[in-house]
């Protein structure tokens, strides 16, 4: 058997760039891996499966009794398939989203700085920006995966299961909104956690910060409103008008997320300065770290 290569047989480089996938792939290989993930996963997916079925009770009803979903989807506008269907639904994942990113952050970069994997990486032909981006994107498609992919799953069912034309027809910018919102997740809260991870790759600090993040800092958020709250001012609108809910980075986010589907919430303007200044912040702290690993190697 000859070794020698055939001289007409051409080898096919790929731009560096690619070097981000098998990188993302890779990480998401070691979560995929862990027990605690799939459970989690499992928790992430109760509330698709019971919004799912939720959507084929109503096309039931929409066919044996049309005046009975018409009262039910004006009562519940999580049900209506609009916009707010989906946002509704992305925000209410959010909770069990954290949870996972929690204990996904350690596995998908962590290891790499606290193990040394990060000099393995740059020995092959890719930088920093090259391993920057293969972990953004493991962790976009683990929000994704929990987020994104689940709303658009549910628009799908919602238009089939009706007048499907004319579903499509009126709301196919939905899907827009869904995957726009959903990006926007993976970008914001994918610098942070990275970020995060690449200052503290250990687990239980890095769960403690998480945890302070997206649980102190909300309850705070609305302990100040309602302690500076006006007399006479209604809770609802202190909810959405208080400046101290900026210091609810999801809060943030979710008003932020508003602006896809067409509505205008108060503080858009102070959320959308935080959320930027959040990704700003998080990208120079990411490369500020991996330069100092990089020459600590």
């Amino acid at each position: 058997m000859s070794l020698v290569k055939p001289e007409n047989e051409t080898i096919t480089q790929r731009p560096t760039w690619f070097a981000a996938w098998p990188i993302a792939r890779t990480a998401l290989q070691l979560v995929f891996r862990r027990k605690l993930f799939w459970l989690l996963f499992l928790v992430a997916l109760l509330s698709f499966l019971s919004m799912f079925g939720a959507i084929y009770l109503l096309a039931t009803l929409r066919q044996q009794s049309p005046q009975l979903e018409q009262f039910i989807t004006s009562m519940l506008k999580d049900l209506d398939g609009s916009g707010t269907t989906f946002l509704n639904f992305m925000v209410a994942q959010g909770t069990v989203t954290m949870i996972l990113l929690a204990f996904a952050g350690s596995v998908l970069a962590g290891n790499d700085h606290s193990r040394g994997g990060l000099i393995f990486y740059l020995s092959r032909r890719i930088n920093v920006l090259h391993y920057a981006a293969g972990k953004l994107l493991a962790i976009g498609l683990l929000i994704s995966l929990t987020t994104t992919l689940p709303a658009l799953v549910l628009f799908m069912e919602y238009g089939l299961l009706g007048d499907t034309s004319k579903y499509f027809g009126e709301n196919y910018s939905i899907v827009f909104s869904i995957i726009g919102y959903g990006t926007l997740l993976s970008v914001a809260v994918g610098l942070l956690l990275f970020a995060l991870v690449s200052w503290m790759p250990k687990p239980v600090p890095l769960v403690m910060l998480w945890g302070g993040l997206f649980v102190f800092l909300p309850i705070l958020s609305r302990i100040l409103t309602f302690a500076m709250r006006e007399p006479g001012v209604r809770r609802r609108i202190a909810l959405e008008e208080s400046p101290w809910r900026l210091l609810d980075f999801w809060y943030d986010l979710f008003v932020v997320g508003n602006k896809f589907f067409g509505v205008d919430k108060p503080l858009f303007t102070g959320a959308t300065i935080v959320v930027c200044s959040v990704c700003i912040v998080s990208v120079i702290a990411i490369f500020v770290r991996l330069r100092q690993l990089q020459h600590q190697s």
